[in-house]
């Protein structure tokens, strides 16, 4: 997988298992279930402490081993455990058009799982395609310590004026103007910008008549 495309998805309609009861496999099944998938759990053994995520009733576990004939029917395979003639051997007998993830070999899987920041509706994610994970934290860390301490804030603001705005008649490239302006940085550390974006409103409304 030379070259992948960057992309964000709703997982809650996905058929979803993951092999291996380690730190990986937490970690993974951990962020799908914070997204809103249930997963399906095949390990013999867990690691660690999985009594909250288990608890969730958004994870069912068959304690099993798993071989590499096998072929689960599930939309994403999740391969994450230390056994790469496992991974290697259930690589060749996946469902068509399944997308399964190497935690080992994240370039031989069907796609890759990239660090990522989560500041309220902000998203920020960085891969380096499995080249160097540790090259990725440091880009992450770096990131973390510019990203605005108020992104989360001004997003949940801007979420919410965007559909007031949109909502409203008028002009659309008068709308357009509005949402620009509201977006810039001065506006957004005005401490009177909610007065602004009423004001704003009704010049939009006013001038469509």
């Amino acid at each position: 997988m030379s070259h992948a495309l960057p992309y964000m998805i709703q997982v809650s309609q996905l058929s979803i298992t993951v092999v291996g009861g380690g730190m990986v496999a937490k970690k993974r099944a951990q962020s799908l279930i914070d997204a809103g998938a249930h997963i399906h759990l095949v390990t013999p053994r867990l690691k660690g402490d999985w009594d909250e995520l288990i608890r969730s009733h958004n994870l069912t576990w068959e304690a099993r081993k798993v071989t590499d004939e096998e072929c689960f029917l599930a939309d994403w395979v999740f391969l994450c455990t230390n056994n790469s003639v496992l991974h290697d051997g259930y690589k060749q007998n996946k469902a068509p058009r399944q997308m399964v993830y190497r935690c080992d070999l994240a370039q031989e899987g069907n796609f890759y799982v990239p660090a990522s920041i989560e500041r309220g509706l902000l998203s920020v994610s960085v891969s380096t395609a499995g080249a160097s994970p540790s090259y990725t934290k440091h880009i992450k860390e770096t990131l973390e310590a510019v990203l605005p301490s108020h992104a989360a804030e001004d997003l949940q603001f801007l979420q919410q004026a965007r559909k007031r705005i949109l909502a409203q008649k008028g002009e659309r490239q008068a709308k357009l103007k509005v949402l620009k302006e509201l977006a810039s940085k001065d506006r957004l550390r005005d401490p009177n910008r909610e007065e602004w974006l009423n004001e704003a409103c009704a010049l939009v409304e006013k001038e469509r008549r």
